[in-house]
């Protein structure tokens, strides 16, 4: 109660500015509790703005008005209902009928009027009004924007036309040219939820000052948006739009203006990998793998507290989950998994992967295990994988490298990390390969067992980038880009305690692009 009482103190103040006109206004209403002949006004006016005050600051009615009314984002909208106007201009005329001779009354309302104008802003300014740039009174920029558009269509016979814009343009685009559609509009721009996931990722791409025009031209090509409006004074990284199947049809004089010729074979095969976690937060394991198509794939998922993010963002995503992996039952990969499992039913899961513990003692495998909450789960989909193993998930290869196979690890409580399931994913040319929390020891015999054939385009890194350098084996896999399931405070940290900054500076010394909590979601198309 107290955060909403903050908010609409907050909003009060804005809508206050200067302090001066409800000065006045409660001045008016000073005056007029004073005069006892107007007593039916004073009622009126009094009663009415006690009452105001009562249900627009007291929490309860504040937050019914916010969740069921207007919205929090515009409550302050509940101040134009103040009569301050009515209040101020009714004192005034009976301040003024009481004068006695014309020329107090002059002086009286040349007064009223220099303190009314002294103390208030005029609304005819730069800020709020321009001067019209065209007969539509619209931006001559999007019109522009519209009029490239429009010609390129009509030139090469295209009737669908879908645009991604800059913020700055989208309140104008539909506006001037309703044939032109958009995945978003305006109330994305004033942070009210967008229609789809895929349409609210491109609004987030385009809101970000890092635009990874690699996911952007993904999320396009699923919306079906064939335009891309870009402005040209933001300066456009080597990953231009081109490189993506953008090509320039046209510019205005502030935009760039882009067409895609998607086809719905574009992406046969492909599949994005989403690396989640927080910046500041703890180590954990969760990925996502997606088609065009609507499949999905899970991988680990996080802590137990990490549930409802993993529960929503799963449900944003359709709800359906082809296959969740599951590398080993430790808190921080399958903690929120097993917490979704026993109580949410609203996600539908076809079959589960993961490894075979049972003979392990449950008991004895250190504080960060939940190997006997795991156990105790029924899971009828559920189906164990083992070394070499090979299966495939909707057109998706997966091919187990390591699994726990009833040894290894026990000694040192080891087993449930050395045990984990490493295993590579491969779409039509490129591959992933995911080490789960993989020790030393069972990374040295996959490097011998597999030898060249280990090589991978990406990898998730082994116990979260926080194991110690192991220069043969990422050699052998000899991948572009690394993933560190990893906060900023493990990746920074140059104190010996974790391995995180080493392993990453190895990496970039050897050329491979390095992603941590600190950028994420982090992806990546799989081709």
């Amino acid at each position: 109660m107290k955060g909403i009482f903050e908010t609409v103190m907050s909003m009060y103040d804005s809508y206050n500015g200067n302090g001066m006109q409800m000065a006045l206004f409660f001045a008016c209403l000073f005056y007029l509790a004073l005069q006892k002949k107007e007593n039916e006004k004073r009622v009126l006016f009094l009663g009415y703005t006690l009452l105001f005050f009562i249900i627009c600051f007291f929490p309860v009615t504040a937050k019914i008005i916010m969740d069921f009314c207007i919205g929090e984002e515009v409550y302050w909208r509940m101040f134009w209902l103040l009569p301050s106007a009515i209040v101020t201009s009714y004192t005034g005329v009976l301040v003024l009928m009481r004068a006695e001779g014309k020329v107090k009354r002059y002086a009286l309302f040349f007064m009223m009027f220099l303190v009314i104008g002294m103390t208030g802003t005029i609304v005819y300014n730069s800020s709020i009004f321009e001067r019209k740039q065209n007969n539509y009174k619209l931006p001559q920029e999007a019109v522009d924007v519209c009029d490239i558009i429009e010609a390129d269509a009509a030139a090469n016979g295209i009737t669908h036309k879908k645009l991604i814009a800059a913020n700055d343009l989208v309140a104008f685009i539909r506006q001037y040219d309703a044939d032109i559609l958009m995945p978003y509009g305006m109330d994305a721009v004033r942070g009210h939820r967008i229609e789809t996931e895929r349409a609210a990722e491109i609004f987030r791409i385009m809101s970000s000052d890092q635009k990874d025009w690699e996911s952007l031209a993904w999320f396009a090509a699923a919306e079906d948006c064939n335009y891309l409006a870009y402005p040209k004074e933001e300066e456009i990284s080597v990953e231009a739009p081109e490189a993506y199947g953008y090509q320039l049809v046209g510019a205005s004089a502030a935009y760039h203006v882009y067409r895609r010729d998607v086809k719905e074979t574009d992406y046969d095969g492909e599949w994005m990998v989403t690396q989640y976690g927080g910046a500041d937060g703890e180590p954990l394991m969760f990925y996502t793998v997606e088609d065009q198509q609507g499949h999905l794939i899970v991988i680990d998922g996080g802590c137990e507290e990490d549930a409802d993010f993993v529960r929503k963002r799963l449900q944003l995503l359709g709800g359906h989950v082809d296959a969740w992996i599951l590398t080993h039952p430790h808190k921080a990969h399958e903690g929120a998994f097993i917490k979704l499992f026993r109580k949410s039913k609203k996600i539908q899961i076809d079959t589960v992967y993961a490894v075979d513990f049972s003979g392990l003692d449950a008991g004895a495998q250190g504080e960060e295990s939940m190997l006997a909450e795991w156990s105790a789960l029924e899971i009828e989909q559920l189906r164990y994988v083992k070394s070499k193993d090979t299966f495939d998930v909707a057109g998706l290869s997966f091919e187990v490298l390591h699994a726990w196979d009833g040894s290894g690890g026990e000694e040192n409580n080891e087993a449930l990390h050395d045990g984990s399931m490493m295993f590579r994913i491969s779409a039509n040319t490129e591959s992933m390969l995911f080490c789960a929390d993989a020790g030393k020891r069972v990374r040295d015999s996959v490097r011998t067992q597999y030898k060249e054939a280990l090589a991978s385009d990406y990898i998730q890194m082994p116990n979260h980038g926080n194991s110690e350098p192991d220069p043969d084996f990422y050699k052998a896999v000899d991948a572009g880009a690394a993933f560190f399931d990893a906060p900023k405070r493990m990746m920074q940290e140059d104190d010996g305690a974790f391995f995180n900054r080493e392993n990453a500076c190895r990496m970039y010394l050897d050329g491979t692009a390095v992603y941590s909590y600190e950028t994420t979601p982090n992806r990546i198309i799989l081709k």
